[in-house]
């Protein structure tokens, strides 16, 4: 493995790579483009696209999604990266904060193949100097490496000197947004590890932006969520959390506290490992872990979707540290938000003292018929797959929130939300065919520990 070389990659012209993953360049080209403008598309964009794409053949929804899904019609021209380890310059997408990300292609890494990536969050502090946060990091993607054996995939390790809050969050979704124009990478397959203050900001992953993920793994981090409220969150990712039996600033006796609570409540999709040492990466446990990812790919259509969320759900502000400059968010124009998880999609309160919860579950004994209980919503969006959930759109559809039924009748395709929806997420495989849109006025009260021991 070598770790000598490295490359800025901006400005690089795109050419094909050889043997690479191919779609039909009727529609390749398009979509790329239509993605790739965001949010700085005109709002004609979704529907000049769509027009295109019917003029050269596309029928269907199913269509559409095998298009979204493809790979790129080209990437990049650059050294091989088998084994080796680059860095390129990457420009947050939602906060003006420019920094690097390291990368580590795996030994046997296969372009003609779909890549995973794994996410790498190091420890420090939110004050780190950039020349430390990369020094850092660097020494993270070494320590983490081993997890690449036998896997097509390529460790993403951003140097953070603004912590992992919010701007570590754009962070990694700009990383892996400019990797995912250089490499075939598979949406459904990313992944975010961490140790010490990366473990902290693997945690936040899973409760914020659960459904960008196929699973977490936190090394030494993480706060007791269950004095916080929010460790039924942690439902909606599978995880792998280890921590030592001797870690310092109480993270032992959280992680202890999750997991009591875990083992209580069913959270069987979480492994919990606590290891006979201190605060630092168990090598012995990379192999497993790397297993887990495997075994995990994305689901973003569970049939039971919980969510408990207050505030404005959108990146509005940093954290307060000294010594930082006063950051320009860009929440308006490019907002990062997080109140969609998995295919429900709720409307925030920003005032609302109380957090908005919802907990919405797929049928098994009636067909095409969805059961929400919501408290303090008031605008809920329940979003469609129709093979993926076993919902057919030919028929009559129905949903009860709290009792009411809110909504019954027949929904109708919308690939223009499909291609909306990617386009601002930057999120191939967040694909969802229909949707409807609820104005609420009850609310119920929800005992999550209670639904979930009525459903084991």
């Amino acid at each position: 493995m070598k770790f000598n070389s490295t490359l800025c990659f901006a400005g690089l012209l795109l050419g094909s790579i050889p043997g690479a993953l191919s779609q039909d360049a009727k529609f390749a080209k398009a979509i790329d483009e239509y993605i790739d403008q965001r949010f700085e598309a005109p709002a004609e964009a979704t529907a000049a696209l769509l027009e295109e794409l019917r003029k050269a053949g596309m029928k269907n929804a199913e269509q559409l999604e095998d298009a979204i899904r493809a790979p790129r019609a080209s990437y990049p021209e650059f050294p091989d990266l088998k084994g080796q380890m680059m860095t390129m310059a990457v420009e947050c997408y939602h906060v003006d904060y420019k920094t690097r990300t390291f990368l580590l292609g795996s030994p046997d890494l296969d372009l003609e193949k779909p890549v995973s990536l794994v996410v790498v969050g190091h420890g420090g502090n939110s004050s780190m100097t950039p020349q430390r946060a990369e020094a850092t990091a660097e020494m993270y993607l070494k320590a983490y490496a081993p997890i690449l054996k036998d896997w097509n995939a390529v460790l993403v390790v951003p140097s953070s000197s603004r912590g992992w809050g919010h701007i570590g969050n754009s962070l990694i979704l700009s990383s892996i947004s400019q990797v995912s124009r250089m490499i075939p990478v598979d949406p459904d397959r990313i992944y975010v590890t961490g140790q010490s203050m990366g473990g902290h900001m693997a945690f936040r992953a899973a409760l914020i932006l659960p459904d960008r993920w196929g699973a977490v793994s936190p090394h030494s981090g993480g706060y007791n969520f269950v004095e916080k409220g929010n460790i039924a969150n942690l439902f909606a990712v599978p995880g792998y959390a280890v921590w030592g039996r001797t870690e310092p600033y109480g993270i032992n006796t959280d992680n202890r506290a999750n997991q009591r609570w875990a083992k209580e409540h069913g959270l069987d999709d979480w492994t919990w490992v606590e290891k006979n040492g201190g605060h630092t990466i168990y090598q012995d446990e990379l192999p497993r872990i790397a297993k887990f990812f495997r075994d995990h790919p994305r689901n973003l259509y569970p049939s039971m979707v919980y969510f408990r969320m207050g505030g404005a759900m959108k990146f509005v502000k940093t954290w307060n540290v000294q010594g930082w400059p006063e950051h320009t968010i860009h929440s308006e124009t490019r907002p990062l938000r997080w109140n969609q998880r998995h295919w429900i999609e709720v409307e925030p309160r920003p005032d609302e003292k109380t957090p908005l919860e919802v907990l919405a579950t797929l049928s098994d004994e009636k067909p095409n018929h969805f059961e929400i209980l919501t408290n303090h919503v008031r605008k809920l969006t329940m979003l469609i797959h129709p093979d993926r959930m076993k919902v057919d759109l030919s028929k009559p559809l129905s949903i009860s929130v709290n009792g009411k039924t809110e909504f019954s009748g027949i929904v109708k395709p919308d690939p223009a939300g499909m291609l909306n929806r990617v386009r601002e997420y930057d999120d191939r495989g967040r694909i969802y065919h229909a949707s409807v849109t609820l104005e609420l006025d009850s609310d119920q009260e929800i005992n999550f520990e209670k639904e979930l021991a009525s459903r084991r």
